[in-house]
Formats: structure tokens, C-alpha cells, sequence
């Protein structure tokens, strides 16, 4: 099933709307994303391009597709 994308910081309720359009509904698939990968889902964020890398969405998919809710909080804050 897909994940609650709005538990990644910076990644708000229009952002959740148009990830599954793109394909992605998990912090897995956000989590293992490449360069390769982030150059190419960018272009299609439109207004909120460059998002992914200024807030760390891979690190953060990274902590919460593995469950360490301790690990996430202790360094972006609360989920």
C-alpha cells in the first residue's frame, strides 16, 4: 500500500496529490531515488522543483521506510 507522504517534511498536501500521478507512493521508492532519479522527477514538480533536494526527502524516505521514527525525529524534528 502506499505510505502517508505528508509524514516527509516539505512535502505538503499538493505535493501528495501529485506524487502518485508520477508514480511514487511509498518513502521505499522516494528512498532509494539516484541523481539520475531526482533529475528527472524534478522537472515534473513544476512550482515546487528543486523541493526533493533542498529538504532532504531521500534522507528522510531513507529513516522512515526503515520505521526509525527515533532516528527521523531525533534529526528533522517530530513526524
Amino acid at each position: 500500500g502506499a505510505d502517508d507522504l505528508s509524514r516527509i517534511k516539505g512535502l505538503g498536501p499538493k505535493l501528495q496529490a501529485l506524487l502518485p500521478t508520477l508514480g511514487i507512493t511509498t518513502f521505499a521508492q522516494i528512498a532509494a531515488w539516484t541523481e539520475e532519479d531526482l533529475a528527472r522527477i524534478d522537472p515534473q514538480l513544476g512550482p515546487f522543483a528543486g523541493r526533493p533536494a533542498r529538504d532532504n526527502w531521500i534522507e528522510q524516505a531513507k529513516y522512515l521506510a526503515a520505521g526509525d521514527v527515533a532516528g527521523f525525529e531525533d534529526k528533522f524534528g517530530k513526524v
